[in-house]
């Protein structure tokens, strides 16, 4: 009889997980994602009404600033999810459900810098049809586009 093979978490080499994990925190992640996304259009018809009344804020045609404007206020406001959790826990919510954690390549928490590059290339992985993503399943680093540019690492914990 095979037996299923656990990998040792206390070792000292971080273990990398797998991508089931990974998808599965990240559907996780995807509803406070969509839960930030209807405050932030709650609070943009909001101030539309204050600002304009009842009436012309119902038939307010946007304009091209208005539109890129409102979605880089999307854009910062769910970044800010992203950036926030990683500073203090180093992880999201779903990460924290799905027992994975980011940290720096010296095993600490992410700085600043390192959190917002993050998030500027994990952008841009994203735009590329998640090939960014998936580039730790294609290259013999096993780091994804983001990993690399931001020195940092996603990988197993055990809670205590």
């Amino acid at each position: 009889m095979d037996k299923k093979v656990e990998p040792d978490i206390t070792s000292l080499e971080p273990i990398p997980p797998g991508l089931l994990r990974l998808l599965a925190s990240l559907i996780y992640d995807l509803f406070l994602i969509f839960a930030i996304t209807m405050s932030y259009g709650g609070l943009i018809v909001l101030v539309k009404i204050v600002l304009l009344g009842n009436e012309p804020a119902l038939q307010y045609q946007y304009n091209p600033l208005t539109k890129t404007i409102t979605l880089f206020g999307l854009y910062v406001s769910i970044s800010s999810y992203f950036y926030l959790c990683w500073r203090k826990q180093g992880q999201t919510l779903g990460m924290k459900t799905w027992q994975i954690k980011l940290q720096g390549l010296n095993g600490k928490l992410p700085s600043s810098k390192q959190c917002i590059l993050r998030i500027l290339v994990g952008s841009i992985a994203f735009a590329f049809f998640g090939l960014g993503f998936f580039w730790r399943y294609i290259t013999p680093q096993k780091a994804s586009w983001q990993d690399i540019a931001s020195k940092t690492e996603i990988i197993l914990f055990k809670r205590t």
